[in-house]
């Protein structure tokens, strides 16, 4: 049941759907306009001021607290494990 579309073909539109499709195409073409604008305003805009030292400090600073962390955790593990060890002693 395929149609057939040649020269001799005729399609027709409601001057509603045509309305439609130009509101629709114009919507697009300005959000794409917009779009390009923002675009081009952000490129003007400054470069964020962080630099390599800085970004290395904040690194290292994580890292430190990281293993401070690890640190303090490995002695509550050791004083758990002695609380568990006199608590099956009383048993």
């Amino acid at each position: 049941m395929a149609t057939e579309v040649s020269e001799n073909s005729k399609f027709t539109l409601s001057l509603k759907s045509i309305i439609a499709i130009v509101m629709v195409a114009s919507s697009f073409i300005g959000m794409y306009y917009s779009l390009s604008m923002e675009i081009e305003l952000a490129k003007e805009l400054p470069k964020s001021e962080v630099s390599r030292s800085e970004l290395d400090l904040k690194i290292e600073l994580i890292s430190k607290t990281v293993m401070s962390n690890a640190e303090k955790l490995e002695k509550i593990e050791n004083k758990t494990e002695k609380i568990e060890e006199r608590v099956y002693e009383l048993k």
